[in-house]
């Protein structure tokens, strides 16, 4: 047996993990004691990911023919591939990056993308959809588009609000920090739900939904009047009119606290000598998702506090990082252009392209090659997702089957993060190395080694790298956050790209209502979590046996009362409808749900609550709203 120790496969904390290898094969895993993130201390999905690495993986390249899908040669999959790259205009064709390969395979993409198609139709799927609102705002307010804070941060903070996110779910690894410092630090969730992290917190404030905006602006304009704050930033006096007009009546009224516990929140925010915020999704994935965003850093920035969020996968950031968005690069503060001009040339597209909303909501792409992704079920508006899907020519790059493979015509099989090297940044912008830890199943093979074999046929010399280190030298020449790490020790530890701020700036943020309310034909309000059994959508942990051994679903959770008044019994199937689509289901009934809402998780294939979530985006960052949509219930015949 051997033991290696590399990163996890799943969310952005990056813990670091042991892995007990056998004959090729993982046959246990354990915590890593030394590791600076977990502190020995991982999360169960992580200490399972032995349990999912055989089944259900895609082991060689695949064509549809006749509808069915037929295994085929590399060969003949590059022959398909170079030929439809070339029958489409570079307008037609569009990429994504991915948080579940390396930076060295998002680089490539994009670099394949803009200097050998010549387009700027490239995004990154899970910077799109989870977190982009999060980069805008701190590269407004910190001059980087990146949070400036470390995880280790939360032991010196004593007052941690936690705003449209769920940690002892979502980052079980960081939460276990927050516990770890339990004696010292009270725990504030504003929520329009309960969550498990509700039930570890000092205190929770029950918010109406799309009203966090309105609290914040109150608690800064409270904040400002008492001459509280403990740093007066850029923007500060036009910050101080934006939210002048504010009032504690308007906050009760409209966000549904009562007058004490807002004058408790603000009271415990002056007297806390260390603050710490988080937001997650619950924010992020909403209309005004940017403007929320800032408002929670306005409020972090006046009280010299911290920003200790987390990213969804585990390599979002830096998928995000390695310029995988349709902004042309030359153009992209993050690029060296001195330096890409010496390396790449001149020669690159200039007009902006397509992002993931453009090219597969609105169906803009008729070549979509897709990378470690799951639109199929992951966009919002999947009725129109799956016919926008069915119209293109579908090129799928992955790991395990999943609902995409459906809507594939070219399948190519590329090795789970830890069957091959490279490198990683977590959400903390923590630049990790992978290290191998098994061989990939039968044809795997890296996205940049296609790539580079793609390359040639078109004539480029331009792809031609010996490793990922020496791909990743490059990554240090080109994107400017990475230009301060020496290539020589990124082996030997981990290594944070440009963490500090340039300034700290303050933005107005303006509330002008509510984003999504009920009515007489659709009279709850469904929203979505994560479960802290499962990831993402589920192709790899919904594999797990012990992982399963936890029935957390596909239901929908509602009100015993709700459930009442509808005649409903525990686990009776019912249809959920909204305004673009239905899906049939079974209830399950919790008092944890508070009446007028119901529950889902948007792991399950079996439950594509997505279809009833209409294509609604925050107009800067192209988010979706995944968090609430007004829906209708009833009982199944």
């Amino acid at each position: 047996m051997i033991d290696v120790v590399s990163t996890c496969i799943y969310c952005g904390v990056g813990c670091k993990l042991r892995y007990i290898v056998e004959n090729n094969k993982i046959v246990k895993i354990l915590p890593h004691p030394n590791d600076k993130i977990s502190e020995g201390r991982p999360c169960i999905k992580g200490l399972t990911i032995n349990e999912v690495v055989e089944s259900g993986r895609i082991i060689k390249p695949m064509k549809r023919v006749e509808g069915k899908l037929k295994e085929i040669s590399w060969k003949e999959a590059l022959s398909i591939f170079y030929k439809k790259l070339k029958k489409f205009s570079p307008d037609e064709i569009f990429f994504t990056g991915s948080g579940k390969i390396t930076n060295e395979d998002n680089f490539i993409i994009q670099k394949f993308a803009r200097l050998v198609i010549k387009t700027n139709n490239i995004d990154g799927c899970c910077a799109r959809l989870c977190h982009m609102p999060s980069v805008i705002a701190y590269r407004d307010s910190f001059g980087i588009p990146a949070n400036p804070n470390f995880f280790i941060d939360i032991y010196n903070v004593d007052l941690l609000l936690v705003l449209g996110s769920n940690p002892a779910t979502n980052y079980p690894a960081f939460f276990a920090k927050v516990l770890k410092n339990r004696d010292r630090i009270k725990i504030f969730v504003i929520s329009p739900t309960y969550s498990e992290t509700s039930e570890m917190a000092d205190k929770v404030f029950l918010i109406n939904p799309g009203t966090e905006l309105l609290l914040l602006n109150v608690i800064i304009k409270e904040l400002i009047e008492r001459k509280a704050f403990r740093r007066r930033p850029i923007g500060f006096g036009d910050l101080h009119k934006s939210v002048i007009s504010y009032s504690i009546e308007d906050a009760e009224k409209i966000c549904g606290i009562s007058r004490s516990d807002i004058e408790y929140l603000i009271n415990e925010i002056i007297k806390c000598k260390n603050l710490g915020a988080m937001h997650g999704m619950g924010v992020t994935q909403r209309l005004y998702a940017v403007e929320t965003v800032q408002a929670l850093l306005n409020l972090v920035i006046l009280m010299k506090g911290k920003i200790l969020s987390g990213r969804g996968e585990i390599n979002v950031q830096g998928c995000g990082d390695m310029l995988t968005n349709p902004e042309p690069i030359q153009f992209n503060p993050d690029a060296d252009l001195e330096n890409l001009k010496k390396i790449w040339g001149e020669d690159l597209p200039k007009e902006k392209g397509m992002n993931i909303i453009e090219a597969l909501g609105f169906g803009n792409a008729k070549l979509a090659v897709i990378s470690a992704f799951n639109p199929a079920q992951s966009m919002p508006d999947l009725n129109r997702i799956h016919r926008n899907l069915e119209k293109m020519f579908v090129v799928q790059f992955d790991s395990y089957f999943n609902l995409t493979s459906y809507f594939s015509d070219l399948i190519l099989p590329i090795p789970l993060l830890i069957e091959r090297e490279g490198s990683i940044t977590n959400a903390e912008r923590r630049v990790e190395w992978v290290e191998k830890v098994i061989d990939p199943p039968g044809e795997s093979i890296e996205i940049w080694k296609v790539f580079s074999t793609l390359a040639e046929f078109f004539d480029s010399d331009k792809f031609v790298y010996k490793d990922e280190l020496e791909i990743f030298e490059e990554i240090t020449k080109i994107v400017k956050s990475y230009s301060k790490i020496d290539p020589k020790w990124i082996k030997e530890s981990d290594i944070f790209a440009e963490k500090k701020e340039k300034f700290f700036k303050v933005l107005p943020t303006r509330f002008i209502g509510v984003e999504k309310q009920t009515n007489q034909k659709y009279p709850f309000l469904l929203y979505t979590f994560r479960s802290k059994y499962h990831f993402l959508t589920n192709e790899s942990t919904g594999k797990s046996k012990t992982l399963n051994r936890v029935k957390y679903g596909p239901y929908f959770y509602m009100n015993p009362n709700d459930a009442k008044k509808l005649n409903l019994k525990n686990l009776d199937e019912v249809i959920v409808e909204s305004s673009c689509g239905k899906v049939n289901g079974y209830v399950f009934l919790s008092e944890k749900i508070r009446e007028g809402y119901i529950g889902a998780h948007f792991h399950f294939e079996n439950l594509l609550v997505n279809k009833l979530y209409p294509l609604e985006f925050d107009k800067r960052s192209f988010t979706p709203n995944f968090k609430l949509v007004a829906v209708r219930v009833r009982k199944a015949r």
